[in-house]
């Protein structure tokens, strides 16, 4: 009998608690619904008051829900095509509202490549060819390669290759490993023409240059050996930690003076121009490097009278090509040659008009994804062999990369760790394949081994126009040694071109990359799309997180504590043993 008694109080005392738990259940829906109710009535968005409001029939009601319905939900496929632009389209280019002048700006970095490519007097490419495909396939062909013969056909091939002239027997038995070293580039250099063959006098703002040595230096190109001026240094260009050191690719030693990458140059700020601050900007002008744009004058910028001599020109190696090659590039980029470039043909005079664009991007950008403003700041692109990001270092890097993985060597212009894996003319078509592999990596946008070169933000492109006219200097001097009955054998077969440099305009157009729609814009689109379709604004968020947080919670304290008011402790049941 009192196990029954304790069993029936304990049930009830349970039974008391559920039946607690479910009114409280119940009376805190109620409270919801109510607190729904109220903010229906008092909140500042149009349209959702006339729903619960009292008075109103019930169709009147539908159709106010579904206006308000109607209106978020347009009011939502606008701001999704807001984000939609935010996220894909937030960069624009402008033109900038001011004009750059040229003396802020380097003057381009020039290759100058002739196109004779070997000295007869120091080889004679047709004389060995000839010599060494009468061994190779003559009588005597099956005679043994010994080590002297072996030289002289792994010479013949490594210049035969900047000869563009294919070899005419097998090299599997010279080069057995497909590669080979640094004699390779020793043996081009050795026979292309040198500094006093190419240029006869050079002039920098009309000032005569002693010796061309100290405005140009030497460099390799896929064209084979070329003269550049106005280069950075190789040191600022190249790790040089991660480089061979069997030969040099850029020869440059001329490191940048009052000028870098990020801030542009130094200037002299003088209060009025007289003889003094002139000098003193001339000498400003001179202490410069890269050597810095002059506004046109009397002269050009740079003038280089450059020579071919017709005897010491081989015909069988390159020799559908006369005259020289000139390419320009920004002084930070590696000199290369590529399929743009300007000719300067014998007995002319080449003027070139120089032009340049310069892009600048703001750095309010540096937030957003390299993709999507489609450039990448100095600091965010690391180069394996180069210490200034470019474009176009990028691509020789990866060039070089690519070349060598697929055919485990690189062409002798290209950067790599080592020279004993130089490509010969028999991986012609491994590197060609090389280079298609990497222009279909570039297609593939998933695809994690693509190069992906994107520009540098702040860019500076340059582009010349270029007129050409007689020049007649072997003539004049004819005359006047005639004259002056004086015979000098020097000119016999040489033939003269000069090049002209000069900026075209003393002021040119810039473009400016900035943010298009940032995180200002898109609240201001959004707040006036909610404003539009609901009255919505910034007090209107703030009475949704009221109600939603302070109301309701005060809401339900209040119902907690008037529960427990009623539920005094004297009141409450016990369980008791009988």
């Amino acid at each position: 009998m009192e196990e029954e008694s304790e069993v029936v109080v304990v049930t009830n005392v349970y039974g008391d608690i559920c039946i607690r738990k479910k009114a409280r259940r119940k009376r805190q829906k109620l409270l919801v619904k109510e607190l729904m109710y109220d903010y229906a009535n008092n909140t500042t968005l149009h349209g959702l008051p006339y729903v619960t409001r009292t008075g109103l029939t019930l169709s009147e009601k539908i159709f106010w829900f579904i206006t308000f319905v109607a209106s978020v939900s347009m009011c939502l496929f606008l701001i999704s095509k807001v984000w939609h632009k935010w996220q894909t389209s937030p960069v624009i280019v402008t033109v900038s509202e001011q004009l750059v002048p040229v003396n802020e700006m380097p003057f381009p970095s020039v290759t100058i490549c002739p196109q004779s490519k070997c000295k007869q007097s120091v080889y004679n490419f047709t004389k060995e060819k000839l010599l060494l495909d009468e061994f190779m396939w003559g009588p005597g062909r099956n005679a043994t390669i010994n080590d002297t013969m072996r030289e002289r056909i792994a010479k013949y091939a490594s210049i035969s290759k900047i000869c563009n002239l294919g070899v005419s027997f097998k090299l599997h038995d010279i080069y057995p490993s497909n590669h080979t070293n640094s004699s390779f580039v020793e043996n081009i250099i050795e026979v292309a023409p040198n500094y006093t063959d190419v240029f006869y006098a050079c002039f920098v703002n009309g000032n005569y240059l002693d010796n061309c040595t100290s405005l140009f230096s030497m460099v390799l190109t896929s064209e084979g050996l070329c003269y550049n001026m106005n280069s950075l240094a190789a040191e600022e260009i190249f790790r040089m930690k991660k480089l061979q050191r069997g030969y040099k690719y850029l020869y440059s030693k001329k490191r940048s003076t009052n000028w870098s990458v990020e801030n542009g140059y130094t200037y002299v700020i003088s209060k009025e121009v007289n003889d003094e601050t002139i000098e003193e900007i001339d000498k400003e002008y001179s202490d410069n490097y890269p050597i810095r744009g002059r506004e046109n004058g009397e002269k050009p910028d740079i003038e280089v009278l450059l020579q071919h001599n017709q005897q010491e020109r081989d015909h069988l190696c390159n020799g559908l090509n006369t005259g020289f090659k000139v390419y320009i590039q920004h002084p930070t980029d590696l000199p290369q040659a590529s399929l743009y470039y300007y000719a300067v043909l014998n007995n002319q005079v080449s003027s070139m008009a120089l032009s340049f664009s310069v892009l600048n991007t703001s750095e309010s950008l540096r937030g957003y994804d390299p993709e999507v403003r489609q450039c990448y700041f100095p600091d965010e692109r690391y180069l394996k062999y180069f210490s200034i990001y470019t474009a176009s270092n990028c691509r020789i890097e990866c060039l070089s990369n690519v070349t060598d993985q697929y055919c485990k060597c690189t062409a002798f212009h290209m950067p790599d760790d080592s020279n004993n894996r130089i490509c010969t003319q028999i991986d012609d078509e491994c590197m060609k394949e090389a280079r298609r592999i990497m222009q279909y990596q570039e297609l593939s946008k998933d695809n994690k081994n693509r190069c992906h070169c994107l520009p540098a933000c702040n860019t500076m492109d340059y582009d010349a126009e270029i007129l050409k006219t007689d020049f007649n200097l072997k003539q004049l001097m004819e005359t006047y040694y005639k004259a002056v009955n004086y015979t000098d054998d020097r000119t016999q077969g040489v033939n003269f071109s000069k090049l002209e440099m000069y900026f075209k305009q003393p002021r040119f157009m810039s473009w400016r990359r900035s943010e298009l729609f940032g995180l200002i814009d898109f609240l201001a689109n959004c707040g006036g799309l909610l404003g539009l379709f609901l009255g919505f604004s910034f007090l209107s968020l703030v009475e949704i997180f009221y109600f939603l947080s302070l109301r309701l919670c005060c809401t339900l304290k209040k119902d907690l504590e008037e529960e427990k008011a009623q539920n005094q402790p004297g009141k409450e049941i016990k369980v008791e043993k009988y």
